[in-house]
């Protein structure tokens, strides 16, 4: 017999991501730098998925809740893995074009 439950109240992925970046966050666009230049969301900043391991010891610095996004959500998807393994907070933004409308417009 269940005496009690525990409900938390979950935050829409658009909602959570939004309010990250209002307080800070920074969102990190794994395209190719070609891709990246073509059309991007302002305020973002480009590290290709390639180059993202070499970028951690920075990132460790800065100490920030980061939102990844890549073309589809599948390269930020395993790279959020990567950060979260050495300890950093990192949120999957899905596409970059996914969060400009969510979070952006």
């Amino acid at each position: 017999m269940k005496l009690f439950t525990l409900r938390k109240k979950l935050m829409p992925t658009d909602s959570y991501l939004k309010t990250f970046f209002l307080n800070g966050a920074i969102v990190i666009d794994l395209r190719p730098r070609t891709a990246y230049q073509n059309e991007h969301v302002a305020n973002t900043i480009n590290i290709p998925f390639e180059q993202l391991q070499n970028a951690i010891p920075v990132l460790l610095q800065i100490k920030r809740i980061y939102i990844l996004v890549c073309e589809t959500g599948a390269a930020s998807s395993i790279a959020v893995n990567m950060l979260r393994a050495v300890g950093i907070e990192a949120y999957n933004g899905g596409s970059w074009q996914q969060l400009n409308e969510q979070v952006f417009c």
